[in-house]
């Protein structure tokens, strides 16, 4: 067996092992970058840990440790309390209003998952009591949880544009959030259409008689899904139980809220390091509020973290051990390019099924190189493309996203949720890299 094909295959073991047992993939990548680094490519220490991507960790701690503080001081349930008073008795746009949150959220820099797990107890209270099924519910605030990830300042944007700069090629942030938005968006248009006609046709069947609740769904609970309810909301009825309330309150939030903004303001308008603003700003608000600040650290999404750190440490062993061209000397063997594209795209969108999507696209994106040099796919084109293509899986109920939702749903309901995540993952799997191949790829963004 060749250094290349040895390499490749401890990368797709790495994969492998990380998927079927319970290991973080990355702590799996940097033992295998230090066996593979010192046996097969006679490197030291120092060099194998040459591609340790230091910018990206200080960019992952600062906005994760900044995030935990907002949500442990309750600042963002503040934003989910307000808005749904604005709601009133439209009980029609809660879902829309959820989208909006989770995809606003996800932009300031959150993680997905995360996100998720503030927002999916809010989701199923509100949909409770608008008469919306648990399964839409999960579907709309998955969505919006991946519509905002790939923002310039999100972690997921900010890892796919790092791995693709490290790979000697244009980042295009803007294109690639403003892509993510909107199939994401047009996906959740389709997705809630879909799902309300098949609510509707399962509890047409269990019609009950006048007095009754409108519609008893497989699972007991009653529900409708088009109707508004006429109640309004009070200031805390949609209040996250399990996010702890500071007792310093309305100071807090406002410093909170001025953090986020000076991040914004920094990154965006000046161009600062996100990592070291976020982190600065996360260490002023742990100073001045000890309370809040004081656990924030274990909040911390250490293992995306390390999943993110070790793979392109492996990655960048690969680049250097010329494994990487090698890789694209067989792809312009095979004489078609764009097949070739569409099948890394069917590969990632498979795999990030069931593991993380986050150590995929940092696979994925540096593997692509080599079909890009071919000149007949471009890095924007494809890299926006995989990015969507591994992301509208998250919602598998194998994946973290998809888990914290089918946990959270009521428990009558989870059989049901099951089922539907699980399908719209299917479906997923295919369309994502079909139409993301024949809109981006194809015409050559």
């Amino acid at each position: 067996m060749s250094v290349h094909l040895l390499s490749v295959a401890v990368l797709v073991l790495v994969l492998v092992l990380g998927t079927v047992r319970p290991v973080n993939i990355g702590a799996l990548a940097l033992v295998a970058s230090f066996i593979v680094g010192s046996l097969v490519f006679d490197e030291s220490v120092d060099e194998i840990l040459a591609a340790f991507p230091a910018k990206i960790f200080v960019l992952l701690v600062g906005v994760t440790y900044m995030f935990s503080i907002a949500t442990r001081n309750g600042t963002v349930n503040w934003i989910v309390n307000h808005a749904f008073r604005a709601l009133k008795h439209r009980g029609s746009l809660v879902p829309w209003v959820l989208y909006t949150l989770a995809a606003c959220i996800s932009t300031m820099g959150a993680f997905s998952p995360a996100v998720a797990a503030i927002l999916a107890p809010v989701a199923f209270s509100a949909g409770k009591k608008y008469g919306i099924h648990s399964l839409r519910m999960s579907l709309i605030v998955g969505l919006g949880c991946i519509a905002g990830s790939f923002s310039p300042i999100g972690p997921l944007g900010a890892i796919v544009n790092g791995v693709v700069e490290n790979a000697g090629l244009q980042s295009t942030p803007g294109l690639l959030y403003v892509w993510v938005m909107g199939l994401t968006t047009a996906v959740a248009i389709a997705t809630s259409a879909c799902v309300s006609r098949l609510e509707k046709r399962h509890v047409s069947k269990t019609l009950v008689p006048a007095g009754g609740p409108a519609f008893d769904s497989p699972t007991g609970s009653s529900f409708d899904s088009s109707r508004d309810q006429t109640d309004n909301p009070g200031d805390d009825a949609f209040q996250n139980p399990d996010v702890p309330q500071s007792r310093h309150g309305h100071a807090e939030r406002l410093f909170t809220l001025a953090g986020i903004a000076t991040m914004l303001v920094g990154a965006l308008v000046f161009g600062g390091d996100i990592g070291f603003i976020a982190l600065t700003i996360g260490v002023t608000l742990s100073i001045i509020f000890t309370e809040s600040g004081k656990h924030a650290v274990k909040d911390v999404s250490w293992g995306v973290i390390l999943l993110i750190c070790g793979v392109i440490t492996y990655i960048g062993l690969l680049e250097r051990g010329g494994t990487v061209d090698w890789f694209g000397e067989v792809i312009a063997r095979t004489g078609a390019p764009l097949i070739a594209a569409f099948l890394i795209l069917l590969i990632g969108a498979v795999v990030s099924a069931a593991a993380s999507t986050t150590g995929i696209l940092g696979m994925l994106v540096p593997l692509s190189v080599p079909l890009i040099a071919t000149g007949n796919v471009t890095a924007a084109g494809l890299t926006i493309a995989l990015a969507i293509s591994c992301s509208l899986v998250d919602l598998s109920p194998f994946s973290t996203g998809g888990a914290i939702l089918m946990a959270s749903a009521p428990e009558s309901e989870r059989a049901w949720n099951y089922r539907g995540l699980l399908t719209f993952t299917g479906i997923m799997i295919f369309v994502g890299p079909a139409v993301t191949w024949l809109l981006l790829v194809v015409p050559g963004w």
